[in-house]
């Protein structure tokens, strides 16, 4: 569905509208400077180190053949700090942990100053205090820029903790849509997941569900 979205793989059913306009009326040049694409992090056939990385998301503002200039790693190194992995320029993607490659990732996306992040599940394969960084690292960057997220996951808590509106769906149960205190409801959640779920509310906040 996100490179549906995106336009990477074609629609059977339905299209994306940005701004009311068909992504396929955009330029791609255009369309990359307003959307960022985070994938899942996987190792680097290349030893490309993280600034290398990083540099790549300024593709939509260099000329092809062209090399990157000085503003374009200047924007890299912004990105790093914004992130919190300056640090980390210089190393290797391949020396780096999952966590550290999934947030260059994301900091890649931000080098062009898009209005719309999507992330495809930006905390799996990742230990628990790893995905508790990129989950903030998300919400810090949506709330601080004004960054649209759109996120899949097969978390619910992290659904709990990041989003405004859900999409939800499984095996032969169809697509609900809504606010995520209507749509992930308790029954809704045995419904779709065959799980008793609780919702545990601390000073009004949904902090966890309970299997």
């Amino acid at each position: 569905m996100l490179k549906c979205i995106t336009g990477l793989l074609d629609w059977k059913k339905g299209q994306t509208l940005i701004d009311g306009k068909p992504l396929a009326s955009l330029n791609r040049k255009e369309l990359w400077k307003r959307v960022g694409y985070v994938p899942q992090a996987h190792k680097m056939v290349f030893g490309f180190t993280v600034e290398e990385l990083v540099v790549m998301g300024r593709a939509p503002f260099i000329s092809t053949l062209a090399q990157p200039s000085a503003k374009d790693m200047e924007a890299a190194h912004v990105a790093l700090k914004t992130i919190g992995i300056l640090h980390l320029a210089k190393k290797s993607c391949n020396e780096v942990s999952g966590g550290e490659l999934q947030l260059a990732l994301i900091a890649r996306t931000l080098v062009s100053n898009p209005e719309v992040l999507i992330l495809d599940e930006p905390e799996s394969h990742l230990d628990i205090q790893k995905q508790i960084v990129i989950l903030q690292t998300i919400k810090h960057l949506s709330q601080a820029r004004g960054i649209s997220c759109i996120i899949n996951t097969h978390y619910p808590n992290h659904a709990f903790y990041l989003a405004d509106q859900v999409l939800m769906t499984a095996k032969e149960k169809g697509i609900v849509y809504g606010n995520v205190q209507d749509v992930m409801s308790e029954s809704r959640m045995k419904e779709f997941f065959g799980i008793e779920l609780r919702k545990l509310f601390t000073r009004k906040r949904i902090i966890s569900l309970k299997q």
